[in-house]
């Protein structure tokens, strides 16, 4: 028995469109958000043509399925006083997790961040997912003490709104 393969961390293709939003899908089902297929299909083809995006895929093997995805956007910050990536999607499909390919991507978009002279990286995590607290804080990450909050523009076209 060989050694096993280390996963691939690679810049998502136009190919991996179906296993992202797919990955994109598991994530919202797992928050109990609405998941509509063509607008994530539209959100991942917006992604990948903004040179501001990074989109990560992890593969258990080159050439494989991405089984993890990272989406971070180069932002201007007021906090960092420079160019900085903003993290909003780190998601490791459910049958590919405890194998540290959440690591694996973090780690790449902290490579590319150093590589492109970059000031920080800001991101949120849910409160009590104590695996991606654990994960951020061993490479280095700090907690900030705040509180994020959100607004849909549909629910403005709600009917029962007072």
């Amino acid at each position: 028995m060989g050694t096993p393969t280390p996963p691939c961390v690679e810049v998502a293709l136009t190919s991996d469109r179906e296993a992202v939003i797919e990955l994109f899908a598991e994530d919202l089902r797992d928050l109990h958000l609405p998941v509509q297929l063509p607008a994530l299909s539209a959100v991942f083809d917006e992604l990948v043509r903004d040179s501001r995006s990074v989109i990560l895929v992890v593969r258990n093997e080159p050439g494989g399925t991405a089984v993890g995805v990272l989406v971070a956007s180069r932002v201007p910050s007021v906090k960092f006083s420079g160019w900085s990536l903003w993290i909003e999607e780190l998601y490791v499909g459910k049958s590919a997790r405890q194998r540290g390919l959440g690591r694996v991507l973090v780690e790449r978009l902290l490579e590319i961040a150093r590589h492109d002279g970059l000031a920080g990286i800001d991101l949120e995590a849910y409160h009590g997912n104590a695996p991606a607290a654990l994960l951020y804080r061993s490479l280095g990450f700090r907690r900030l003490g705040r509180e994020r909050f959100y607004y849909r523009m549909e629910w403005e076209h709600e009917e029962d709104l007072p």
